[in-house]
């Protein structure tokens, strides 16, 4: 039978493996030293086409010299490799960190295969399962979907599970890494069981990413779950810095270098490291890309982090506030224009609106109109009582309602608008966009004092949860990293959709909670449905707002129309099945990542039927 363990052994390194070598070349992999090849991190296999894979391995030569080491490559039908169907050359290549991968033709659609590399002396690599597309007609097919995976948050179990289950494909839809360093964003348990990062410093330059990703392809059910079954991956942000866009990154400051650099680095060790067929010479193009799944899916992959996205917007830098205006005629003594009726005769060129505090003591927020005295005070030592009021309205209106605000890009968006055309007229029912944030709205939970204990550990301070009762108050987006802080964007896909598609799912990942969406455009029309993965390791809603799940649950439900569902507490995976009349959606979880021995729970299944939009 197929052993999806990779064949080498994690003992402590042993012999003499050779100093030109040495353990960074061999990034956590357990050598043996009698070994002639060192196939370092198992095999992998990604992007399948109907008569064409993608498959991976690494290899090193036993005697520890640093050149390109020639392979072969084997493709048959069965694990003993008796009926070999396709094979070829290749080498293993210094300048691409010890990394082969082959666009491996020569098969047939709808085809379970079994494909390994040899070494000249023989040796060969541990033996990988892939899945080319199916044939037109199929009957059905279904994905495994993943993402956020972080190394010293725990045991990969989740891929442990996703190994032994029947899907065509795995899809990771991104933070199939973390860039932080030792101490950020991890957990003291797993840290005590040996899950600490690898380099201790977060990731700037090509060596570091290429040595962060050697790690967790170290883990052996992550090699278990690439051996076992196709990928297909698209980035999220954490495969190069937290909240990056096209220019930028929020975790990218000053003293690290040029961001286009650092983007380069990252961009090309996930090439190398990742079964993903390289668009471009050194795979740096564009990684949006579709896939047809026998006639009954266009699985459509978006690039929703790097590729076009503008910076996303900060309530902290972004929020305007409530302003007055303010007649400067005569700018000696300048006056507070309180109705509509003082507003008459005063040239539009002289009104000038400026942010004042407002005196909330009395039962209503009452302006201050002296701008003398305001011009007196210190906006951050503001007298009790007084304060600054965003203005959500006006944040909504000219801020988050900018026409030219995308998360796709021009080229994107026109590409994605093409592609939902091209699957209607080819008469497919389903169209699958994989992607990496929400799509639904989500807007600010109202949550009551007694609700939250912050005497239990969370992410987010007292202070700036209270903040974010404010916002709620005004009706604003939970996150502004999701397609809510680029609504006018996702107005257009909506339209696309409406015009161009059959039935549209969303998929999504980045937030480690399991979600389901009836998608509405801004007319209340239903457009499309959206299940999110939670995720394989990275804690959850649980960690941020310290309140009972139920309660967290029933808070973003009430706020948030289009939400049909959420789980806040566990980590999983997510599995969807298609047919020409329905979609299924069933979710799945692990009892703990903490441990190596754990259980598998079944979650809930939501339908969605051909014509529908909506999930029962």
């Amino acid at each position: 039978m197929f052993d999806r363990q990779p064949s080498t052994t994690r003992r402590a390194f042993i012999g003499t493996i050779g100093a030109s070598l040495g353990a960074l070349s061999l990034r956590g992999h357990a050598a043996r030293a009698e070994a002639s090849v060192h196939y370092t991190h198992g095999v992998a296999s990604g992007d399948p086409l109907a008569t064409s894979v993608i498959i991976w391995t690494r290899a090193l030569p036993g005697d520890g010299t640093p050149k390109n080491l020639p392979l072969e490559w084997q493709i048959a039908t069965d694990d003993e490799f008796t009926d070999i169907v396709s094979s070829g050359e290749t080498s293993a290549l210094v300048a691409r960190d010890h990394i082969a991968k082959v666009d491996a033709g020569g098969l047939e659609p709808g085809k379970n295969y079994f494909y390994r590399f040899k070494a000249e002396d023989g040796t060969t690599s541990p033996v990988g399962r892939t899945r080319t597309l199916p044939r037109e007609g199929v009957a059905s097919v279904k994905f495994g979907v993943v993402s956020c995976s972080n190394y010293p948050q725990g045991y990969f179990n989740v891929y442990k599970a996703l190994a032994e289950r029947d899907v065509d494909a795995v899809l990771h839809l991104g933070d199939y890494i973390y860039e932080y360093p030792e101490g950020v964003y991890s957990n003291a348990a797993a840290v005590a069981k040996g899950r600490a990062v690898k380099p201790k410093h977060e990731l700037i330059a090509l060596e570091d990413y290429r040595e962060r990703y050697g790690l967790y392809r170290s883990d052996p059910d992550l090699q278990a779950v690439h051996a076992a079954h196709p990928f297909i991956c698209v980035w999220d942000d954490h495969e190069i810095a937290n909240n990056s866009w096209k220019d930028g990154a929020e975790n990218h400051n000053e003293g690290e270098g040029e961001y286009a650099v650092r983007k380069a680095a990252a961009i090309r060790a996930y090439h190398e490291w990742l079964p993903i067929r390289d668009r471009v010479k050194g795979g740096a193009g564009p990684i949006y890309r579709s896939f047809n799944y026998g006639g009954i899916a266009s699985l459509i992959m978006l690039d929703t982090r790097i590729e076009g996205r503008d910076k996303q917007l900060s309530y902290e830098t972004d929020l305007p506030y409530r302003t007055l205006p303010f007649d400067m005629r005569d700018e000696a003594n300048p006056k507070a224009i309180l109705s509509a009726e003082a507003m008459e005769g005063v040239p539009e060129n002289a009104v000038q609106h400026i942010p004042v505090p407002f005196d909330l003591r009395g039962e209503k927020p009452a302006p201050m109109t002296d701008l003398t005295e305001i011009n007196k005070l210190d906006p951050k030592a503001l007298p009790q009582g007084f304060s600054y009021l965003p203005d959500g309205e006006k944040f909504k209106s000219d801020v988050l309602g900018a026409k030219s605000r995308t998360i796709l890009g021009k080229i994107q968006e026109d590409w994605l608008a093409a592609e939902l055309r091209r699957s209607k007229s080819q008469n497919i029912p389903w169209q699958v966009l994989g992607q990496q944030l929400l799509v639904g709205k989500v807007t600010m939970p109202m949550l009551q004092d007694s609700d939250l204990d912050f005497n239990k550990p969370t992410y987010i301070s007292k202070e700036r949860f209270k903040a974010a009762q404010m916002l709620a108050q005004m009706g604003l987006p939970f996150n502004l990293d999701f397609w809510d802080g680029y609504p006018t964007c996702r107005d257009r896909v909506f339209d696309d959709i409406k015009d161009n598609a059959k039935n549209a799912i969303f998929l999504a990942g980045d937030t480690h909670n399991a979600w389901a969406f009836n998608l509405r455009d801004k007319r209340g029309d239903a457009v499309a449905v959206e299940f999110g993965t939670p995720s394989v390791s990275s804690p959850g809603l649980e960690t941020y707002i310290p309140a009972e799940p139920d309660v967290v649950t029933n808070a973003l439900k009430k706020s948030s129309p289009e939400l049909a569902y959420l789980d806040s507490t566990h980590r999983g995976w997510l599995e969807l099945s298609l047919n020409r009349e329905e979609a299924v959606a069933n979710w799945f979880y692990v009892s703990t990542v903490l441990e190596q021995e754990f259980e598998v729970i079944s979650g809930p299944k939501m339908t969605t039927m051909v014509g529908s939009h909506t999930v029962t």
